[in-house]
């Protein structure tokens, strides 16, 4: 591939040889268990999987974002779960940590979770929609040297496994959608008194993802905990979204491949009035040759992005098509992959309706695709397809 060099394909080949020795082995029963993949999480970690873009300072490779993109689309070749549960604690949580985080909080907080060592999560989202932040009810105030934090946040990944959580709070009477002031973010430690967590939800997929709702009552911590400048931290999780939002087209480019290459195989072995399905239906050729244009379609839009994003600019417009077009051909591949398996296609212990589960999710976790579309089109019309952002400094 024409963004391939030999430190991006060694970085590649250590995490294709970590899914298939470690991951695939494992994947189907994690999910039909719903159990958090801790153990491969950890494993991550060891490997340098989770802190390719984070300074070597605290522990990460100092690696670039297309390295960052060839390893999440491999994790989803075998466990978007796994993926995501990954990129809620570094792209999302760590994102925002490194952006905002002083010294000292880094030293304390990245370091860990760099290495896997700890486990972060982002609580931000409420009942009123994770674009409305004018609606949002969390809210903390400050109390002598501490601050006090009462709300609650629901859909937060990594809950009840997580060591630390990064919480979106507002602090100021009044909040501006316009420059985003208002709001403020604050570091959680799991043992925090007044920290509570509601029943992980029974998603229709990323299983074991660990997935409910964060309570926050007089939840009290120190001054010192303010993560970034008072009342302006939040345009750092929209930084960091930004981030997100590029990893799922390689997320939805890992699912694709994965259904595309179990789907062909199946096809040229399935055997039908003396031929392979694949070799007596032309209409089956053609949902191959379909689904292997969007796939390169998904490649050169998310490595392309990337591409960008490794020049230090945050590529708004791009990143929210990688989103929605990753969501799109992810489900386009899975749903042809089950119905040429057909009725194998919709058993679990064949594996392919896994991924069908975990590409819908897409469309909806982590924002909803349909204010994506929105916002690009606003991105556009107002010329604010990127932006040069350096890190705040604390």
């Amino acid at each position: 591939m024409w963004f391939m060099n030999e430190e991006r394909e060694l970085m590649r080949n250590i995490a294709r040889e970590f899914v298939e020795k470690e991951v695939l082995p494992v994947a189907q029963e994690l999910d039909m268990n719903e159990e958090y993949p801790r153990h491969l999480f950890r494993r991550a970690g060891e490997l340098g999987l989770i802190g390719v873009v984070y300074p070597k300072e605290y522990g990460g490779l100092d690696g670039d974002w297309v390295t960052k993109m060839l390893i999440t689309e491999e994790l989803c070749k075998g466990s978007p779960t796994l993926n995501v549960v990954i990129g809620a604690h570094s792209s999302l949580a760590g994102g925002v940590l490194n952006l905002l985080g002083t010294h000292e909080q880094k030293a304390k907080y990245l370091t860990p979770a760099v290495k896997g060592e700890q486990i972060l999560a982002l609580a931000s989202t409420e009942s009123a929609g994770c674009f409305n932040m004018e609606e949002f009810q969390t809210r903390a105030y400050q109390d002598g040297d501490e601050w006090v934090i009462n709300g609650t946040k629901i859909f937060i990944t990594n809950i009840m496994v997580a060591d630390t959580y990064i919480v979106t709070a507002r602090t100021a009477e009044h909040y501006d959608p316009v420059t985003r002031k208002g709001f403020s973010m604050f570091i959680v430690e799991k043992d925090t008194p007044g920290l509570e967590f509601g029943k992980i939800e029974n998603k229709l997929g990323w299983h074991g993802s660990n997935t409910g709702p964060v309570y926050f009552k007089n939840v009290r911590v120190p001054k010192e905990n303010i993560l970034g400048p008072l009342h302006e931290s939040v345009g750092a999780f929209a930084l960091s979204a930004c981030d997100e939002y590029m990893s799922c087209g390689a997320a939805g480019l890992g699912i694709a491949e994965a259904c595309y290459e179990k789907a062909l195989a199946y096809a040229k072995s399935r055997m039908q009035k003396g031929k392979s399905l694949y070799d007596n239906y032309q209409v089956i050729r053609h949902k191959f040759a379909r689904m292997a244009t969007e796939i390169e379609a998904l490649r050169a839009l998310t490595f392309g992005t990337a591409m960008i994003r490794d020049t230090g600019v945050y590529p708004l417009a791009l990143a929210r098509m990688c989103k929605t077009k990753g969501y799109e051909t992810a489900m386009l591949c899975a749903n042809e992959a089950v119905q040429i398996f057909g009725g194998l296609g919709v058993v679990r212990e064949t594996g392919v309706e896994r991924f069908f589960r975990d590409a819908r999710l897409f469309g909806i976790a982590g924002g909803a695709i349909e204010p994506l579309f929105d916002q690009i089109n606003m991105f556009k019309d107002h010329n604010m397809e990127f932006i040069v952002r350096q890190a705040p400094q604390s």
